[in-house]
């Protein structure tokens, strides 16, 4: 059957990203690595950095015997790495295809040891990129550049490295190893990202700044090609942020122009037929090195595991930094992305999936809509930039800003279950929503340091202003003809599209004002954090030509408290609120207050001591107020009331450690019980929440084998447990637990790197969830996938 296509062509964008970039200047880069060697005997070092080079290692005769190399760290190219560690050694280096070769340096003088050096002018930063699997700092929810053993929440940080060796090709499948997230929450869907943190959709910023927020333009699935890193605040974060829910925010961070010149072309096929071309280009456009650039690009064309199913998308995402001194810095960032699909990942009856049928079972491939019909499209643009000017060593003034605009068209014929008396017969609908996003957001801070005796002070003031504009229209109509859901017959009428049952446009502007103090003491480090907020909704309904409008102001804080050890020890309590508006009013003319949200937070933070590993766990109890609930004593079907509760508390852990020279591990254990405390349904008071499992574990591991064993290879895999959860609000029924297994292998040779993934090994068909009797969602299946990448 002929599928509609995009009207770009691929090969187009494979063109324009093999011209960009200064290629005509003559400039290459050598691949980087990122040192963190201790003093040690000089071939130990040697060894070390050559494995992780993925070079081999000829030394000639015993020249390295007795002599000590210095410490080293920081982020080198792979022949400033050798320099580095041979230095006053009186030796060189000399890379020759894949092996570097160390003899005698002739122009070297006498020997000299050096104790240590140390490249401060690549170290990591909270947004620069991370070689490996561990991350040192983090910004996300305090904004100023912060080491994550002072943070006083609990923040994980997926890094490229683990993105590209896991296979990842959206967020939910980047965060399956991460504690406190239920990745895939409903299912595999190539429309977007369902994500759960704590119990909570969680909300979805990139760079520091809110991505829209629709019904449909809401769930933006952004390619983590384009991402540094892919960075989780778990719990409440409106005093940095505003409007926020109580789970917290999961906050991507761009791929952004770098100082030496670097290019990748990749190409990939797996499973579904899906093909994929990939390029990332850096580098400076100016002899100075003050202009620096950076385009990453995508296009992929797949099918999908349902019967009739397509899932087609492209990623432009252009960025340009000036650096007109080093006090001051603009980046601006663009990005253009789009997608095509038809895919039916769920929506289907229990009976039949999670629970018994007479008359069979229905399979992930099942389609319960009409291919003639149904198509997803959605086109997502931004531009913004961020700017930053250090005007002495104690303030620095920040401003990021970013337009975005998203728009969906979505006609589609969805499923509602069984006929009455049936456990064949799908009743179906028709549902056509359209919607146009459109998000401006700014935020202003000035970062003041100083010391008052023997406390430091890192003081932040800024206030931010958020405008978004949602114009949302559907239509739904019950005519839709059944299908048989073991003998699908599609076409047998024509669907007929309904006329607007819903039509509203929404504007809401938030304006907040912030003041946070991160005060050092000794080893203490306390955080204290308020803000203000004034949120204006207005909203239009265009069908019945009426307005109406909300003011909310909304005070919120956090107050943390961390002790940093010697050894890298640092536990920390915390104690942050939440606030979300909820626009309405009941039956009898009230507006609704906003929902609010408050979380006690314990745990500690260990990076052992020139150790590039990271060990967390946190045990908190987080509360949901004001929760919205259905009015069972209005005299009117559809109002409700703000009288709902849940409470989530549980426990995590999460370890992300280089246990040993080539071997990474990164674990995690997650117990969530979310609660349903106040209810006007008495039958779901005191239960779980449903969706949500009480249980989660993952462990993975990636090998680099030894030059001498099998250079430039190496091996990894992961497993993955997800607990049972209830697939109803009362708790009567749930569907069952999963264990997955995850593998990969990858090659370096030369310039050229080779990647094989494989997710979900066994092939294992589970269902991720339910929330409804007429609503279960499959979750993703096997995917194997190869990919090529050209590196200069």
């Amino acid at each position: 059957m002929h599928h509609p296509r995009f009207t770009f062509a691929p090969l187009t964008l494979a063109l324009c990203l093999a011209l960009a970039g200064p290629a005509a200047h003559g400039q290459t880069a050598e691949p980087h690595v990122q040192m963190s060697l201790a003093a040690q005997p000089l071939g130990q070092s040697l060894n070390a950095l050559a494995r992780q080079a993925g070079l081999d290692l000829i030394v000639r005769g015993d020249l390295v015997q007795g002599l000590n190399a210095p410490a080293v760290s920081g982020n080198l190219t792979v022949r400033a790495a050798f320099d580095r560690v041979l230095a006053g050694s009186g030796l060189t280096a000399r890379i020759d295809g894949s092996a570097v070769v160390i003899s005698r340096d002739p122009s070297a003088g006498a020997i000299q040891q050096m104790d240590q050096i140390t490249v401060t002018g690549s170290e990591e930063t909270a947004t620069s990129p991370v070689y490996g699997a561990v991350a040192r700092r983090t910004s996300t929810g305090i904004k100023t550049d912060t080491d994550l053993l002072e943070t006083p929440q609990s923040v994980s940080v997926v890094t490229r490295e683990q993105i590209e060796l896991q296979g990842a090709t959206g967020i939910d499948e980047s965060l399956r190893y991460t504690s406190g997230v239920v990745s895939a929450a409903y299912g595999q869907d190539p429309r977007g990202d369902w994500i759960r943190v704590r119990g909570f959709a969680p909300a979805k910023y990139l760079d520091g700044l809110p991505l829209p927020d629709g019904v449909w333009t809401a769930n933006t699935r952004y390619e983590p090609y384009a991402m540094e890193r892919i960075e989780v605040l778990k719990g409440p974060s409106s005093v940095m942020y505003g409007a926020l829910p109580p789970s917290g925010f999961i906050n991507a961070v761009s791929k952004r122009p770098q100082a030496e010149a670097a290019h990748e072309l990749g190409i990939s096929y797996g499973t579904d037929d899906r093909k994929e071309i990939s390029g990332d280009f850096t580098g400076p456009l100016t002899e100075d090195g003050k202009v620096l650039y950076r385009v990453v690009g995508l296009a992929r064309d797949s099918d999908t595991p349902s019967d009739y199913g397509y899932d087609r998308r492209y990623l432009l995402a252009p960025s340009l930094t000036w650096n007109p001194s080093t006090d001051t810095s603009l980046t601006v960032l663009a990005m253009l992305q789009g997608a095509r699909s038809r895919g039916w990942g769920g929506f289907l009856p229990a009976e039949g999936t999670v629970l018994p049928n007479p008359n069979g079972k229905i399979g992930p491939s099942f389609y319960g809509g009409e291919p003639g019909f149904d198509r997803y499209e959605k086109n997502t643009q931004s531009i913004g930039y961020l700017f930053a000017h250090r005007v002495n060593p104690q303030l620095t003034l920040r401003q990021n800003a970013r337009m975005n605009w998203a728009d969906v068209d979505h006609p589609s014929v969805g499923l509602l279950g069984f006929v009455p008396g049936s456990l064949r017969t799908l009743s179906r609908y028709t549902y056509t929503p359209r919607e146009d996003s459109r998000v401006f957001s700014i935020d202003n801070q000035a970062e003041y340091k100083l010391d008052t005796g023997p406390v430091s002070h890192t003081l932040l003031a800024g206030f931010d202003y958020k405008r978004s504009r949602n114009d949302y229209a559907v239509g739904m109509g019950f005519d839709a003809p059944t299908l048989d859901a073991f003998d699908p017959v599609y076409g047998t009428q024509s669907i007929v599209k309904p006329a607007d049952t819903q039509h509203t446009l929404q504007t809401q502007q938030q304006l907040g004002v912030y003041v946070q103090d991160q005060i050092r003491w000794d080893r203490w480090v306390a955080t204290l954090s308020g803000r203000h907020d004034w949120v204006d909704t207005k909203t239009d309904d265009r069908l019945a030509n009426t307005s109406s409008k909300q003011d909310d102001r909304k005070w919120s804080g956090r107050v943390g408290l961390n002790y940093l050890f010697d050894s890298g020890f640092s536990p920390y309590v915390s104690y942050a609120t939440s606030f979300e508006p909820a626009i309405g009013r009941t039956y009898s003319g009230t507006p609704f207050v906003p929902v609010t949200g408050s979380q006690v937070e314990v745990g500690f933070k260990y990076r052992p001591t020139n150790s590039e590993s990271l060990y967390t766990m946190a045990v908190y109890d987080l509360r949901q107020k004001n929760v919205l609930v259905t009015d069972v004593n209005a005299p009117v079907f559809g109002y409700q009331i703000q009288q709902g509760e849940i409470r989530s508390r549980g426990v995590e852990l999460e370890a992300r450690a280089q246990v040993a020279d080539g071997l990474t591990v990164i674990g995690s254990y997650t117990y969530t019980d979310a609660e349903v405390k106040k209810s006007t349904d008495p039958a779901t008071i005191g239960k779980q929440v449903q969706s949500q499992p009480r249980h989660q574990a993952a462990l993975w591991v990636d090998y680099r084998f030894p030059q001498d064993v099998a250079p430039g290879f190496g091996l990894g895999g992961g497993v993955r447990y997800t607990g049972s959860s209830y697939g109803d609000s009362a708790n009567e029924w749930q569907t069952g637990s999963n264990t997955l297994v995850d593998a990969q292998a990858h090659y370096t040779t030369g310039n050229w790197r080779l990647l094989l993934t494989v997710n979900n090994l066994f092939d294992k068909e589970y269902i991720a969830a339910c929330n409804s009797i007429t609503w279960c969602y499959y979750g993703y299946g096997r995917n194997v996938n190869l990919t090529a990448r050209y590196t200069w």
